[in-house]
């Protein structure tokens, strides 16, 4: 794992912990010990990373692709997050519970590399500011989850798309990117319909908010997206 560098992170709202931040509190020796726990494994596009109930016995550690978090409930399938590269997967479960509540697939080819929990606990009661960075990186987490769930559960399906999109540009740093995910893999993040979520991207595009072409998304006006997420 590469603790050294990382592209630069942004974010739409506020300046965030990330991952690699945590990692750049580390010594010299301790990042060599994370090193030596660390396996590395690689996922195909739609494969299982976690199945909701997965033992925690390891961190895992998003190096690169794109992971969604699911959650099952009343036999009911929602989507908390999208993750991109240097991301942590389900951190704020890790330390709650032996078994993560919470399944995440590859909408990528995707490396994850799975660190030993003994490891990082050592790490948290030896590195008071590596401590402290994850106690700052999660709560931000929790609460970019929270207020994801809150506003996508009372968004139209333009409100939801067009958060979705954004999420999507902000994940790729570009306003151009290929979609990971089908139209109705699309429609099942955004919480609606196939058919309501191919009206709407037709209309996005009708209306020069954005440009698409099979599965290639250009944002044309990002505004626009954000007062359709404010009104939707």
């Amino acid at each position: 794992m590469n603790f050294e560098y990382q592209a630069e992170r942004y974010h739409t709202d506020q300046e965030l912990i990330s991952a690699h931040d945590c990692f750049k509190a580390l010594t010299p020796d301790q990042k060599i010990m994370v090193e030596n726990s660390t396996t590395l494994l690689q996922f195909t596009k739609g494969e299982t990373i976690i199945k909701q109930g997965f033992v925690a016995s390891h961190i895992l550690y998003l190096e690169k692709g794109l992971v969604k978090l699911d959650v099952t409930n009343d036999s009911k399938i929602s989507t908390l997050k999208l993750l991109g590269d240097d991301s942590f997967i389900g951190i704020v479960c890790s330390f709650a519970c032996k078994s993560l509540d919470f399944s995440a697939v590859a909408l990528e080819d995707t490396s994850i590399k799975m660190i030993n929990m003994d490891v990082f606990l050592s790490l948290i009661k030896e590195n008071g500011e590596f401590a402290l960075k994850l106690i700052r990186h999660m709560s931000s987490n929790t609460n970019s989850m929270v207020h994801r769930t809150s506003r996508l559960y009372n968004k139209n399906v333009e409100g939801s798309l067009a958060l979705i999109l954004l999420e999507l540009s902000e994940i790729y740093h570009s306003a151009e990117f290929t979609l990971p995910v089908t139209r109705i893999g699309l429609a099942s993040l955004a919480g609606c319909s196939k058919e309501s979520t191919i009206n709407t991207l037709a209309k996005f595009h009708t209306d020069l908010i954005i440009e698409i072409k099979d599965k290639h998304i250009k944002i044309l006006n990002p505004e626009n997206l954000k007062l359709i997420i404010k009104n939707g």
